[in-house]
């Protein structure tokens, strides 16, 4: 008699513990449940098995080989496509001798007595017999009725209460006369239940149901997975468990090292190989498994932890699933009904709340707080703003139900009733985000003003001048294109302080929002001639003569963003030719930067300059009219240059990435410069608070007079005015600066070894003169490097500078070098 172990399930509702292995190779009780099944038939007398696989069946091929450990003989099956129930066991059973076949699942678990099936088969001459089970909740399961000689005179799958009309459900379990197989189909879909049972039915086949008794518990999800496991340790199951029982309930395997002082309550299952140190504390019914450690006075209750799984000190499990490989560390606390998938690392004084699920190959931030299941991205931070507010992954680290929940937060910290100035860039993914925010933000009882696609220096202006409380703006990461960036301003339209963005933080992972009542939730405004109102802002702040007289020629490309709507009719007003590329509306994702098409225009026409607007508006980059790019640290340099010309003893900010170039032109004008930390928000409240002339860094420029943000549109007029005033060509200009060579790397770390990296380095070069700004910076003769902790990622950011190329390249190489060597040290 062959036995079909029916094992080619995903086991989808089983995630994150099927995302790295098949549903039969999740473990109950120290093995997985396939084994228990294989080791009841086994002693009950089966010894040829088909295994038909599908999923991950490499995992339970490398696992069981030839059966020869469990002294029977397994072969397999593998389908190249799902072809159902019915369809896999004909595909399996294609080239075998015809017999009598026993179907099993295996991903049940049970402790039926075969032989009395078998025996009832016989005995009632039946085609199949179908092994039947009583259950309290029978709407998952196909619902058997049969009359008094056990014979099946109806069937009906998955019903809904109104139609159930028996508790005695099909297990999944047949024995099959071998001429069933003819009735099956070759190579196509085909299931027992939908298909061949009810054609059978109809044609008066003999099917049979045989209500067998003792335990069944088909484990369809991880509710019902944690309570199979807690059946067998409390006996309600009679299969046998590993290892040896020391004291009543409490079962070990071999070579398990217990602190003396562990306090342990049975029913409890420990793995081989497995330590528990002093003063720990485990609760049963909870299974171990094999290689797991838990360290001192951690407590677990009630939870199943798969092998070599460390348990940190003074962490807290409770009624939890925890994979295989995690690395949870001290003092987490793991709350009823989360799921931990395989491979994850959970930072120190982590919270995860009741039902959360964290698929595999996760990082938990030290301190975080986690309320939603992690399916996406790699990386789960304690805090939600970096250097420049929200950023993430699109649908995958900020989803709709994400950013509602940020907007709700936001929302709650703000009066209510007050307003909101709300605008996006033009992506179609900014778009629903900023949706989702703003109905968030409408349920706290927040209004908003919707001044739709504009560029953000322009959402920045708007918010004091239409008398709003805060601003937000949805766009495209100018750091990086797969990614969205979220940025939240204050009544004045400068980014909100570290003050605000942790009450937001607090806000959203307490997940205390404000609720309102019907009459109380927000409304939406959309203000008008909010494009017109910036724009005489603009023109007014600017000397538009000395541009006109000028009568500069140019070209533009603007990159399909929105400042295309309104910026040509600023330049038209200041009689400049301009070449327009790009605009609002366009196709844009693909163009490479610096754009060709610009350069060979602006050598063409033989304009002014070639210009291209970038960061949604924040900044701009300028195209020689011989067809050069210059960098950002030159422009920098060419405007500070041209400032201290005109206004001597001036103070320029820039932050401690910028070049040294600059200073040595200051030196030579007589202005001054003054560093500061690389964030924009640390950049403005240095040049706010030094009264500097102006603010410049990677990001962009900062003109106070008009606003103190970066504002591209703006930093593009004062420019044209500002060069207007000179008698140098551009080309001239360039020619004037010193030459200095600036690289940049960015190097992968592990999170916890940041700061001890930052540690090392300064101690190994203690000799140096080191600056502290920001990060470390060392000077070494005429280069410096920079090394700065990522403020999102676990990496390190590196910049290098020399008087030639080569130099930088050396220094980048060996710093990066350094770090990468003590990252693997300090683990």
């Amino acid at each position: 008699m062959k036995v079909v172990v029916m094992a080619g399930g995903e086991g989808t509702r089983l995630r994150p513990l099927t995302i790295t292995r098949p549903k039969p190779m999740t473990h109950i009780v120290g093995k997985p449940i396939m084994e228990h099944i294989i080791n009841l038939l086994s002693e009950q007398g089966f010894k040829e098995f088909i295994a038909t696989l599908y999923y991950l069946p490499e995992i339970l091929q490398e696992y069981f080989n030839d059966g020869s450990n469990w002294n029977i003989k397994l072969d397999y099956s593998i389908e190249e496509s799902p072809l159902g129930t019915a369809g896999s066991v004909k595909y399996a059973l294609k080239d075998k001798e015809r017999e009598r076949i026993l179907i099993v699942s295996g991903d049940a678990l049970t402790d039926f007595n075969f032989q009395e099936v078998i025996r009832f088969h016989e005995e009632k001459k039946a085609l199949i017999t179908i092994v039947l089970t009583s259950v309290e909740n029978p709407l998952e399961y196909g619902v058997v009725i049969t009359d008094d000689e056990g014979r099946i005179v109806k069937f009906l799958e998955k019903p809904s209460w109104g139609e159930v009309f028996s508790d005695t459900v099909n297990t999944g379990i047949y024995i099959l006369e071998p001429e069933v197989l003819d009735y099956i189909p070759e190579n196509e879909p085909f299931d027992f239940s939908k298909d061949l049972f009810p054609m059978l039915l109809e044609k008066g086949a003999p099917l049979y149901g045989y209500i067998a008794k003792g335990y069944w518990c088909d484990i369809g999800n991880l509710e019902q997975f944690l309570k199979a496991n807690i059946d067998v340790l409390t006996g309600k199951v009679k299969i046998k468990i590993p290892g040896r029982e020391i004291l009543p309930g409490i079962f070990v395997n071999e070579d398990v090292d217990i602190s003396h002082s562990t306090f342990i309550k049975p029913p409890v299952y420990i793995g081989q190989f497995s330590k528990i140190k002093e003063n720990a504390t485990i609760l049963g019914p909870t299974v171990l498994g094999d290689s797991v450690f838990v360290d001192s006075e951690a407590k677990i209750q009630r939870s199943v932890i798969f092998n070599n799984t460390y348990i940190g000190k003074k962490t807290n499990i409770y009624s939890s699933i925890i994979g295989s490989k995690c690395n949870i560390k001290n003092s987490v606390k793991i709350e009823e009904g989360a799921s931990i998938g395989d491979n994850n690392t959970i930072g120190d004084r982590v919270f995860i709340n009741t039902g959360v699920k964290i698929w595999p190959n996760k990082y938990i931030e030290t301190g975080s707080i986690v309320n939603t299941s992690i399916v996406w991205g790699s990386h789960w931070r304690k805090t939600l703003f970096g250097q420049r507010g929200i950023t993430g992954k699109i649908n995958i680290e900020i989803t709709p139900e994400f950013a509602t929940k940020i907007g709700a937060s936001f929302g709650t910290i703000l009066p209510k009733s007050s307003y909101v100035v709300m605008s996006r860039d033009a992506r179609p993914a900014c778009r629903m985000i900023k949706r989702a925010i703003l109905t968030g933000i409408l349920s706290t009882g927040v209004n908003v003003f919707d001044i739709r696609t504009l560029p953000i220096p322009v959402s920045r202006y708007a918010t004091p001048n239409l008398d709003a409380v805060a601003g937000v703006h949805i766009r495209i990461s100018p750091y990086d294109p797969d990614k969205i960036l979220i940025e939240f301003f204050d009544r004045s339209g400068i980014n909100i302080d570290k003050n605000t963005e942790r009450k937001i933080e607090n806000t959203f992972f307490r997940e205390d929002f404000r609720r309102t009542y019907t009459e109380e939730v927000g409304e939406i405004k959309f203000p008008p001639h909010v494009i017109e109102y910036y724009t005489w802002g603009l023109l007014k702040s600017i000397d538009k003569s000395s541009i006109e007289k000028k009568r500069y020629k140019i070209v533009i490309d603007y990159q399909g963003n929105s400042a295309s709507l309104f910026l040509p009719n600023i330049l038209s007003q200041l009689k400049i030719e301009n070449i327009s590329l790009n605009l609002y509306g366009e196709d844009t994702h693909k163009i490479k930067f610096p754009n060709e098409e610009v350069i060979k225009i602006t050598k063409a026409v033989g304009a002014d300059f070639g210009l291209i607007i970038n960061n949604d508006g924040e900044s701009f980059s300028i195209i020689t009219p011989e067809g050069k790019y210059l960098a950002k640290d030159k422009l920098i340099a060419v405007l500070t240059y041209l400032t201290l010309k005109l206004y001597p003893n001036s103070q320029i900010v820039i932050p401690v990435n910028i070049s040294q170039s600059i200073e040595k032109i200051a030196k030579n004008l007589g202005g001054r410069i003054i560093r500061s930390k690389i964030s924009p928000s640390e950049l403005t409240k240095t040049l706010l608070r030094t009264e500097s002339k102006f603010g410049a860094s990677e990001d962009g420029l900062i003109f106070p007079d008009f606003q103190p943000v970066f504002d591209g549109i703006y930093g593009l007029l004062k420019f044209l005015e500002i060069y207007s005033k000179n008698n140098l060509t551009l080309k001239e200009l360039v020619e004037e600066l010193p030459e200095y060579f600036k690289v940049k790397a960015t190097v992968d770390c592990y999170a916890e070894n940041k700061g001890k990296i930052m540690r090392k380095l300064i101690e190994e070069n203690a000799e140096k003169n080191i600056e502290y700004i920001d990060g470390i910076k060392v000077y070494i003769d005429d280069s410096w490097v920079l090394i700065i902790p990522h403020p999102e990622e676990p990496a390190l950011i590196i910049y290098a500078e020399s008087i030639t190329l080569k130099k930088a390249q050396e220094l980048l190489e060996e710093f990066s070098q350094k770090i990468k060597d003590l990252n693997i040290v300090l683990i």
